[in-house]
């Protein structure tokens, strides 16, 4: 049983390179997926106590001020063994003036009441300043709310979106039937200093996409200094055959094809050019593949005969930007070879000949 143990190990190990994607390359340049908008829930509690010194709590937040609970979200101190006053003034603005409590009773602060005191609910940060004239308190801040719209500048500035080819992109002979597949990952990344939950971002795919599997991915928690990753597969239109121009003089041929690309793609794509396919309208009729060369925007194109096979170029967006020119001298037919002359021999065969034949004849009329 043993004698199989290592041939199995060499197949799957042999299965698992295999596996690995036809461009590992993740790149960032691509239009890929974007980000169009995002939802999370928030949910923190800070305590300080004892506090007489001026004290400040500032949070950041993913989305604008007003997107909080009202009612939940607060500023809250409760006198413990005395009776105390207190400031507080939030992003700037006084909320409290020497506000009195009563020893073992809470003074409540809603988020309603910090709006309508006059601070903005465009903001995207508390700052809460506070300070207490004794030490006997117990004070609590809670930011809370649920699917609060995540701005757009959180977003842009936490996401990070790669793209890979799992399908290598080839130039096809039109628009429609060309198409390779890709995988894009989107990953958040959250230093906001807490936890966000139920995280949720839609995203919009770029207009050459054929499929569109989801707009919708369900990130869940993501811890403060931790990142998640979601991955989508799907399909985008490839470069195509745009136009197609022949210049001949006398044995000589020019073929300018013009590639289009619905964006830039670097050193990946390859082109299989099927000399006989209707899109060429038999210019490559006559092709010497003796003398034939290739370029590309004038720089020469390493290529392979069966067809014309050339692989890892890179293509632009605009079709003026691949310029592939093909160029060929017609193969010249072989000169046929120069009639041999008539050996002497023959003609003295021949003389002799005519001879016998002139005695034969004499001799029969005589």
């Amino acid at each position: 049983m043993k004698r199989y143990i290592l041939p199995v190990i060499l197949l799957a190990s042999f299965l698992l390179f295999s596996a690995n994607p036809v461009n590992a390359t993740w790149n960032t340049y691509r239009e890929d997926i974007e980000q169009s908008s995002g939802t999370c829930d928030i949910d923190i509690t800070y305590w300080h106590n004892s506090t007489t010194t001026q004290t400040y709590r500032n949070i950041s937040l993913p989305c604008q001020l007003g997107q909080l609970n009202r009612t939940v979200t607060s500023f809250a101190i409760k006198a413990n063994g005395a009776n105390i006053s207190y400031n507080l003034t939030v992003d700037g603005t006084v909320i409290k003036s020497a506000q009195t409590v009563s020893d073992g009773n809470w003074s409540n602060t809603t988020l309603s009441n910090i709006i309508s005191g006059g601070v903005s609910q465009s903001l995207t940060y508390l700052n809460f300043t506070f300070d207490v004239n004794k030490s006997n308190n117990i004070i609590k801040i809670r930011v809370y709310g649920t699917d609060v719209n995540i701005t757009s500048t959180w977003l842009s500035n936490n996401i990070v979106i790669k793209e890979k080819d799992v399908t290598t992109p080839t130039v096809g002979t039109s628009s429609s039937s060309s198409y390779w597949t890709v995988n894009d990952s989107i990953t958040i990344n959250n230093t906001i200093g807490y936890q966000l939950d139920d995280v949720n971002i839609t995203v919009t795919y770029p207009s050459h996409a054929i499929s569109e599997p989801t707009a919708y991915f369900n990130v869940g928690s993501i811890a403060n200094n931790a990142e998640k990753t979601r991955y989508v597969n799907y399909q985008k239109r490839g470069p195509y055959v745009y136009d197609v121009d022949e210049d001949v003089s006398d044995t000589t041929h020019e073929v300018t094809i013009y590639v289009k690309s619905d964006e830039l793609l670097t050193s990946v794509v390859d082109w299989t050019v099927i000399v006989t396919d209707d899109v060429y309208n038999g210019v490559f009729d006559t092709l010497n593949y003796d003398t034939l060369t290739v370029e590309l925007n004038g720089v020469d194109m390493d290529w392979e005969q069966g067809s014309i096979v050339m692989e890892d170029f890179t293509v632009k967006e605009a079709y003026s930007q691949n310029k592939f020119v093909f160029t060929w001298t017609e193969a010249v037919p072989p000169t046929p070879p120069a009639p041999e002359p008539t050996p002497e021999w023959l003609y003295l065969i021949i003389i002799a000949a005519a001879i016998a034949l002139i005695v034969i004849i004499y001799s029969i009329k005589k």
